[in-house]
C-alpha cells in the first residue's frame, strides 16, 4: 500500500499528515472529525481545544463500541438461528429413520 500526504485542517487547525491508502479517504475522515468536533463545541461550555477533542473522541468511540456490540448481537442471533435449524433437520432425518425401521 502507498503512503499518501495530505494537508487538512480540523476545528481550524490545519495538519500536515501522511497515512496508508489514498488521500481522499485521510480527507474525508477529517471532515468526519472537524464535523464532530464543532458539533461537539456547539453544545458544550467549554472554549478548551483539548477537551473538545477529548469528548469527541469519547463520542466516537461509544459509537465505535455500541456498533461492534450489535454486530456480536447480529453474529450470535445468526448463529442460533442455523443451529436450530440444523437440530430441526437433524430431528426430521432421525425421524425419517426410525420410520423405517
Amino acid at each position: 500500500m502507498t503512503t499518501v500526504r495530505a494537508t487538512v485542517e480540523i476545528f481550524g487547525q490545519r495538519l500536515g499528515l501522511r497515512a496508508d491508502g489514498d488521500s481522499a479517504r485521510l480527507e474525508e475522515l477529517a471532515r468526519f472529525v472537524d464535523t464532530r468536533m464543532r458539533e461537539v463545541a456547539e453544545r458544550s461550555s467549554s472554549v478548551d481545544t483539548v477537551k473538545i477533542a477529548v469528548l469527541t473522541a469519547l463520542n466516537i468511540a461509544d459509537e465505535l463500541f455500541h456498533e461492534r456490540e450489535t454486530d456480536q448481537d447480529v453474529r450470535q442471533e445468526r448463529l442460533e438461528e442455523q443451529a436450530e435449524r440444523l437440530v430441526a433437520k437433524l430431528e426430521q432425518a432421525m425421524r425419517s429413520g426410525e420410520a423405517r425401521e
